[in-house]
């Protein structure tokens, strides 16, 4: 799903985001992925704050997003690391 993307980092005080576009044909728009850093006003587990992120983080690119779906993944390495895992929002804009 990832393979035909662009990356961008968002620059904000807000946890590390990368944005990926959707390509052509998808039901979404964007891929916002949010790793699992809690800040003030920010917990990653929290879906509807995964979705804020992720709305906020599109402002000005999708100012009518919407959510069309999450995901959660973990990155660890069973049996070798162990580590939080990583949220994904699908964004639709208008």
């Amino acid at each position: 799903m990832l393979e035909n993307s662009t990356p961008e980092r968002a620059r904000s005080r807000q946890p590390l985001v990368s944005l990926f576009s959707g390509g052509a044909g998808k039901s979404f728009d964007y891929i916002v992925h949010v790793q699992s850093t809690h800040s003030v006003g920010y917990n990653p587990e929290v879906r509807v704050d995964c979705d804020r992120m992720a709305l906020q983080i599109l402002g000005s690119q999708c100012r009518a997003g919407r959510i069309v779906g999450n995901d959660k993944f973990i990155p660890e390495i069973w049996g070798i690391t162990s580590s939080p895992p990583d949220y994904i929002v699908l964004v639709k804009c208008a």
